[in-house]
C-alpha cells in the first residue's frame, strides 16, 4: 500500500512530479529515521559532532529535501536529500487500482503494457459514455431525450431490433384452386427456392438473398378467403394447419369466383 495514486491518471502524474511516495517519517531512538512502511536510516553520520549527541527533532523541507535536525544541545545540523530516492520499489511492486477495483492491473508495469494494448477498464455498458448524445427511438417517445450512454442505446434499440425486424411474408405463391380437395404446400420450400435463386438482382449484389433454415421460423396464416377455404374447422379432414417446418394443409371447399381471393401467410424468425 505504499502507492498514493488510485487510477492510473493519478498514478502517471505522481511519476511525472517525481512523487512516488507519502509515507510519514519518524524519529526513533538512537538518530534512527525509520519510514511509515518500512526501512530505516541511521542519521549519525551525518552529524558534524563529536559528543554524540542525540536528535530531538527533525522537519524537511518538500521543496529543497532539506532535512533539518535538532540535536540534544539546541544547535541544528542539515542533512541534503534531494539526491536520495525516497523509495527502492520497483514498476511491478506497486499496484494501480481504482476504488471499485475495476483496474485489472496488479502493478505499474502492467498497468503500462494494458494501456499499450488498449485494455484499459472493464467498464459496464451504463458506465460508458458516448461521444455524442443520439436520439436513438424518438418515435416510441412523446418526448424525445437523446440516449447518453451505451446501455441506453440498447435499451432504446431493442424493442424495435426484437420486433419489427423478425416479422416478414414470404414470396407470392400460385395455389391452385381450380378445383376442390385438400393440398399441401410447402411454404418453407417455397420461400427458400425463390430467396436462393432471385430473377433480378442489382449491381454487385451477392448472388442468394440469405435465407433461414425451416426450424429457425414460425410459420402463421393471417387470413384466407373463407368463401374459398375451410376457415372455421380446427380439426378434421379439412382443417387448416402447419407443420413445425412449414408444411400447410388446405381444403378448397369451393371454386373461387373471381380472381381477388387471398391467402396471407407470414414468416417470424424465432
Amino acid at each position: 500500500g505504499n502507492f498514493t495514486a488510485t487510477d492510473v491518471e493519478g498514478a502517471l502524474a505522481e511519476l511525472a512530479t517525481g512523487s512516488t511516495d507519502d509515507q510519514a517519517l519518524s524519529l526513533a531512538a538512537g538518530n534512527i529515521l525509520t519510514l511509515e512502511d518500512g526501512g530505516t536510516v541511521d542519521l549519525t553520520p551525518y552529524l558534524d559532532n563529536t559528543d554524540d549527541q542525540q536528535i530531538t527533532a527533525f522537519s524537511l523541507d518538500n521543496t529543497t529535501d532539506v532535512l533539518t535536525l535538532t540535536l540534544e544541545n539546541g544547535g541544528t545540523q542539515t542533512v541534503d536529500l534531494s539526491g536520495v530516492s525516497t523509495d527502492d520499489q520497483t514498476a511491478t511492486e506497486v499496484s494501480v487500482t481504482d476504488a471499485a477495483g475495476n483496474f485489472t492491473a496488479t502493478d505499474v508495469e502492467g498497468a503500462l503494457a494494458e494501456l499499450a494494448t488498449g485494455s484499459t477498464d472493464d467498464q459496464f455498458d451504463d458506465e460508458v459514455s458516448l461521444r455524442t448524445p443520439i436520439d436513438m427511438d424518438e418515435g416510441g417517445e412523446s418526448s424525445p431525450t437523446n440516449e447518453t450512454t451505451v446501455q441506453e442505446v440498447i435499451n432504446a434499440i431493442a424493442p424495435i431490433t426484437s420486433k419489427a425486424a423478425r416479422i416478414f411474408y414470404p414470396p407470392s405463391i400460385e395455389v391452385d384452386a381450380s378445383t376442390t380437395g385438400t393440398q399441401i404446400i410447402d411454404l418453407y420450400a417455397q420461400y427458400n427456392a425463390q430467396f436462393g435463386s432471385p430473377l433480378r438482382s442489382s449491381s454487385g449484389a451477392p448472388t442468394a438473398i440469405p435465407t433461414y433454415a425451416s426450424t429457425d421460423l414460425y410459420y402463421y396464416v393471417t387470413y384466407a378467403d373463407p368463401s374459398v377455404f375451410d376457415t372455421t374447422s380446427t380439426t378434421g379432414p379439412t382443417a387448416m394447419s402447419i407443420t413445425a417446418d412449414g408444411k400447410l394443409t388446405i381444403t378448397v371447399d369451393a371454386l373461387p369466383s373471381d380472381y381477388n381471393t387471398l391467402i396471407n401467410v407470414v414468416f417470424v424468425v424465432k
